[in-house]
């Protein structure tokens, strides 16, 4: 029988119907997702047991394994479960019957099974066996709507249970092909429900926020070396975090032709743009600072000997304009005609 979760019936609902009291149920499967327990978690609680084979797994942190389960949140179809704020409570339950239940391996060599398999022992030789594309997700089950198209093969027949039902266990007892996993998986399951600090809420939201745009700040990159702009006084004086917002400034002037530099009070706007001024400066640009006429002497400071300014060997030579004066058309602003 051909399962495709659209027009000829959905995994999840196959399963459903021969997960009874008892059953033994042994996956492969490429991503395990917490929405996807969710949706059979009446039955699967039912069940026996668990064997569970992992195919798919990240090795992108393999130092330290901190996730190596990278869909155990859902994929991006399952967003509208994620959007009901219930992760932390699914997790735990979902630990919880892992705990219980759960015999967890993985695959040591991520892609080399490209099967998802789910086989269901009942009693006797009553079994039924599931392969194909779907996988123990929320979406692979047929429970999350998808462009996907999916491509299962349910069998009953006896003869074909048994030789899946023994393609798994030679997988499963291949000692140099998987390994124990399930305290990994436990210890991941376990962040999702314990309470997270707010630094780290918010060095997260920065990571998703700027995360495409981390790679983009590279020094080399951005500034002309032949300028000597690293040898200013002003870019010298600067700290770490505001020489990153200036290397960020130039890079968005020469991408989109404009920046605006929004640090809170104290952090050094005003150095942060005397240090952008001064790179186009020493790229031979002209330079017009636009002002409130009661901060005029914040700017012109800089472009005069004067014990006031932090900068004057760097020899500023840029224009001030009071931006009120802008609407008049004649007279002087300071001491431009």
């Amino acid at each position: 029988m051909l399962l495709d979760n659209k027009k000829n019936e959905k995994v999840g609902d196959e399963l459903y119907k021969h997960l009874t009291d008892g059953s033994k149920l042994s996956v492969i499967s490429g991503m395990f997702s917490i929405y996807g327990f969710a949706s059979l978690q009446k039955d699967l609680r039912q069940i026996s047991g668990i064997r569970l084979i992992l195919s798919q797994v990240s090795t992108a942190n393999n130092a330290s394994w901190d996730l190596p389960f990278p869909h155990l949140v859902g994929d991006h179809f399952e967003l509208r479960f994620k959007n009901q704020l219930t992760q932390a409570h699914i997790a735990k339950e979902c630990g919880s019957w892992l705990r219980e239940k759960a015999e967890i391996r993985m695959i040591t060599n991520p892609g080399a099974i490209s099967q998802n398999l789910f086989h269901v022992q009942g009693e006797g030789e009553n079994a039924i066996a599931i392969h194909g594309s779907s996988s123990f997700t929320c979406t692979g089950l047929g429970y999350a709507e998808s462009d996907r198209y999916h491509m299962n093969m349910c069998e009953s027949d006896t003869t074909n249970t048994a030789d899946l039902l023994e393609w798994f266990e030679t997988i499963g007892n291949d000692t140099s092909a998987v390994q124990d996993a399930k305290e990994l998986l436990l210890k991941q399951l376990a962040n999702l429900v314990k309470d997270q600090s707010p630094e780290f809420m918010y060095f997260l939201t920065l990571y998703n926020i700027f995360k495409d745009v981390l790679d983009d700040i590279d020094e080399e990159n951005i500034i002309k070396t032949k300028t000597g702009f690293k040898e200013t006084l002003v870019w010298n004086k600067l700290y770490k975090f505001q020489r990153d917002g200036v290397l960020g400034a130039i890079d968005k002037m020469e991408k989109y032709n404009g920046c605006i530099i929004a640090d809170s009070v104290g952090l050094g706007k005003t150095f942060e743009a005397l240090a952008v001024i001064k790179y186009y400066e020493l790229r031979n640009d002209r330079v017009l600072v636009l002002c409130p006429k009661k901060l005029r002497d914040n700017w012109t400071v800089y472009t005069i000997n004067d014990k006031r300014n932090l900068f004057s060997m760097d020899r500023f030579n840029y224009d001030v304009l009071n931006h009120t004066d802008l609407t008049r058309l004649q007279g002087r602003s300071g001491a431009i005609n």
